[in-house]
């Protein structure tokens, strides 16, 4: 056996200790460039959300669900240069004020990149390629942007993939029982998909859902 095959088998055992029917991919936004890249950049280090008993959410759900109301009065083919037009500082009255690193704010991050976006043409959600490389580098060329949230944000509009964060990388981890770049993490977790004949996104929000609701304490006992 291979180490790559061990890598491989090590991970298929633990995500089969994943509870079934696995937790659905909760679906992106194909329709909506703008809400994509705000969902993108505000899952950084934040929690997804919860709903509370008034109907609203907490989290990064929260966030979006706000800025769509908030911009529900602009034109669909308007909605990015709606964004990219955005004072970053009064935006964060309607998402929050958190930062992708120590001196930038997220609000910054995503009028910026929307900017970027506004400025090459790309405004609808089909206008966007996850494989041209022009696109890739205007959204990474932000700072406090990466290649994780780059392949996200392709998720949330129209493509497969693996956003390999902290969660997905630590079952990997123990999986292996060894330390993994989320490069590798994100490989892994893409090369599992084909073994069990899934989406990668619907077996990254499975693994996902159970690893940041407890379940790497009781993965591999």
């Amino acid at each position: 056996m291979t180490a790559a095959a061990s890598d491989l088998d090590r991970l298929l055992l633990a995500i089969a200790k994943i509870p079934t029917p696995w937790k659905e991919w909760p679906g992106g936004y194909p329709t909506r460039l703008d809400l994509a890249l705000i969902d993108a950049v505000m899952s950084i280090r934040f929690r997804y959300g919860r709903e509370r008993s008034d109907g609203s959410w907490t989290g990064v759900r929260g966030a979006v669900l706000r800025y769509q109301k908030y911009s529900e009065h602009v034109a669909h083919d308007e909605k990015m240069r709606y964004l990219a037009s955005q004072d970053p500082v009064a935006l964060e009255k309607v998402l929050n004020r958190q930062k992708v690193h120590a001196g930038k704010t997220k609000t910054s991050a995503i009028v910026e990149a929307a900017h970027r976006f506004v400025d090459i043409g790309v405004t609808e959600p089909e206008d966007l390629r996850p494989d041209n490389a022009e696109h890739r580098r205007q959204y990474i060329g932000v700072s406090g942007l990466g290649p994780i949230t780059w392949e996200y944000l392709t998720m949330l509009l129209h493509s497969d993939g693996v956003k390999a964060d902290t969660w997905i990388t630590r079952f990997v981890q123990q999986a292996l029982q060894r330390s993994v770049s989320t490069e590798e993490a994100g490989a892994l977790v893409k090369v599992a998909a084909q073994e069990l004949e899934v989406t990668e996104k619907s077996l990254d929000h499975a693994i996902w859902s159970y690893a940041s609701t407890g379940g790497l304490r009781i993965n591999l006992r």
